[in-house]
């Protein structure tokens, strides 16, 4: 009995190694995967919202907490648009040298956040509003002033990091910081722009009357070409053309007006129609 009792344990003690080897075996794949994760997760990480994140940052440099907390609030951010996109520099370092490396400061001409590398920045992205923004006068104000004096940029109508999008309240008063009595350069601008935009703001109200009461794929087909002409149109306000956004604008109410009085019609006659 003393015999038999022994023999298993023996035999257990042989078989506990290869049972230990066996388990490493099937455990190496997911250890592979968790040495795989963490140092993708090191590749991915981002030392710009990490470094610039920290609370400190609202006592020790009060300036860089604030830009930081607009861009947490902003469209950018929700793009997925970060620091280093228009700053440059390497999120993926957190050594400061390296992390900011190349001119992140505006204030150097070669910065492409200096204010006349800003429309080329933006157009990064914006690529039509950027050619747009190239046919302006204000560009050519920009680029025939050089560092002399700053000239209109993206960010002198939306601001930047955190953006704004003028509206009637705020598109005459901010066009009127150049275009006014006193400058005497074309102070009828800034009234006219409220105007057009104003007769712009029309067409959403037309767009939402057929989004609601047209027909589903005749409103498809029909918005799949108005939108091509909305979308010129937003590239021609860029221009700062007056006269060519007129226009535009007048075509695109045009063919919404008419396509409201075809629904209204048919809208009409099928209420007329019901028992």
């Amino acid at each position: 009995m003393s015999r038999e009792r022994r023999r298993p344990r023996v035999l257990e003690t042989k078989r506990r190694p290869l049972w230990r080897v066996v388990v490493i075996l099937s455990a190496f794949p997911l250890l592979l995967l968790v040495s795989w994760r963490s140092s993708s997760a090191e590749e991915t990480k981002d030392s710009c919202v990490e470094c610039h994140g920290e609370a400190s940052f609202l006592v020790t440099n009060k300036k860089l907490y604030d830009y930081f907390q607009r861009w947490r609030l902003s469209i950018h951010r929700q793009e997925e648009v970060n620091c280093a996109d228009c700053h440059g520099g390497n999120p993926q370092s957190s050594d400061k040298e390296r992390a900011h490396r190349g001119d992140p400061n505006a204030a150097k001409a070669n910065s492409a956040v200096n204010f006349r590398n800003i429309p080329e920045t933006c157009g990064g992205c914006h690529e039509d509003i950027y050619r747009g923004f190239r046919e302006s006068a204000h560009f050519e104000h920009l680029v025939s002033k050089g560092q002399e004096d700053q000239g209109p940029t993206c960010v002198t109508c939306h601001g930047s990091i955190n953006v704004a999008v003028l509206n009637v309240n705020t598109v005459e008063e901010m066009c009127r910081q150049c275009h006014n009595e006193e400058t005497e350069n074309s102070p009828e601008n800034a009234p006219e722009a409220r105007a057009l935009l104003d007769r712009f703001l029309s067409i959403h109200r037309y767009y939402r009357y057929i989004t609601v009461r047209g027909d589903p794929a005749e409103t498809k087909r029909f918005f799949g070409q108005i939108d091509a002409q909305i979308h010129d149109l937003n590239v021609t306000w860029h221009t700062f053309d007056l006269d060519a956004i007129g226009e535009k604008t007048e075509a695109v109410l045009h063919a919404l007006r008419s396509k409201r009085k075809e629904i209204a019609r048919t809208y009409k006659k099928d209420r007329k129609n019901r028992p």
